[in-house]
């Protein structure tokens, strides 16, 4: 797990600071857990210490937990006022809340305060949300100044590539969406779009080449391989296209299912139907066996039945799933308490805490826990 945007504060961080280098190295390596509760020792120990309020503001926006995210932004700002950076983290709040003109106000003011060499992720931004504003010319001339700012961003590449493409200028987008994927080869999101490019131009064989590329990285890339599928059909391959969008139709059946099985599920546990739910919910997690949802559902069930040893294994496969995921960690340790094992309990309520800071029963937990291992 990356977060590119946590680079926007990184020049105004001192270099001496070894905690918050610490705690930004365990980010690196996508030990986000990790980063979080480095962060959180340091507001512990440091409560004015603005980056540290600021880096989990971030984190927590890319968790889509946007209310959460805006408190420890506040804490921020107040500590360290007039940080251009500050308020482009307060824009992608906005935006992710579909708050187009508010976000759009705010990245304008973190350009006004200044970005340090990050005015080409500023200028990128702009231009999604003029997009979402129908405003192509401002999104257009955002993209461009974006793009001349800082040539080798795949993003904007990318961007830039969706949006001629959505102007029916196919050619143009080619152009942006292959320098992309020579500049990141891994940006997988551009390989359904120069697809499609390559289709709209009538160039077919480009077309299946580069969607091949894209199912063969990620199988479950629905997308290209729909592309695809209709691509060899066009090319009058018809038994490798029908085969591809068989596949494309089974695996969207079986999301289908397992959705309407998950959705069946806690219809029937709110009724108190158990034994009804739990049946939807293990053919749910049957269907699809990485459903974090479907998994800590079925795990919180069987603990509340009873099973403490079947939920401790089915929510160890939630928190694999979604190592984010706050409630699912506190029902892991709830169910390793409850079967008797107080090392596994007492660090999966510690990563609930992590996570989710301010739930008293998380602290409750806890507490039981560490008491337990006293005795």
């Amino acid at each position: 797990m990356c977060f590119p945007l946590i680079a926007l504060l990184a020049g105004q961080m001192s270099s001496r600071d070894p905690s918050l280098s610490s705690a930004l190295a365990e980010m690196n390596k996508g030990r986000i857990l990790q980063s979080i509760a480095q962060f959180k020792q340091i507001i512990r120990s440091e409560p004015a210490n603005g980056p540290a309020y600021f880096y989990l503001s971030t984190l927590y926006t890319e968790m889509k937990e946007l209310d959460v995210a805006e408190r420890y932004l506040r804490r921020a700002m107040e500590a360290n006022p007039n940080q251009g950076a500050h308020y482009y983290q307060l824009g992608l709040i906005r935006y992710r809340q579909k708050q187009w003109r508010a976000a759009l106000g705010f990245f304008k003011q973190a350009l006004e305060l200044g970005v340090g060499n990050n005015e080409a992720v500023v200028w990128r931004s702009i231009g999604d949300v003029q997009a979402e504003l129908f405003d192509r010319d401002a999104a257009l001339e955002a993209y461009d100044t974006s793009l001349r700012l800082r040539p080798q961003e795949a993003t904007t590449r990318l961007a830039l590539g969706h949006f001629h493409l959505e102007r029916s200028e196919p050619e143009i987008a080619i152009q942006h969406l292959r320098a992309a994927l020579e500049i990141d080869p891994s940006l997988r999101s551009a390989y359904p779009v120069l697809g499609r490019a390559y289709r709209q131009t009538g160039d077919l064989s480009a077309a299946v080449e580069i969607l091949k590329k894209a199912v063969d990285a990620d199988p479950a890339d629905q997308e290209s391989r729909y592309a695809l599928g209709q691509a060899l059909l066009a090319m009058r391959r018809i038994d490798e296209g029908r085969a591809e969008l068989e596949t494309y139709q089974r695996i969207r059946q079986q999301v289908t299912n397992a959705n309407e099985n998950y959705k069946t599920g806690l219809t029937r546990l709110e009724r108190g139907q158990l034994s009804e739910a739990e049946k939807f919910l293990r053919e749910a997690v049957h269907l699809a066996p990485t459903y974090g949802p479907a998994l800590h559902a079925l795990g919180t069930l069987l603990l509340d039945r009873g099973s403490s040893e079947k939920a401790a294994e089915v929510l160890r496969r939630a928190v694999d799933a979604n190592p984010l995921n706050a409630a699912s960690w506190f029902s892991l340790g709830t169910a390793y308490f409850k079967s008797g094992k107080h090392t596994e309990a007492l660090d999966a309520a510690q990563w609930a805490i992590v996570l989710k800071d301010d739930d008293p029963q998380y602290q409750r937990l806890l507490d039981e826990v560490r008491a337990r291992i006293r005795r």
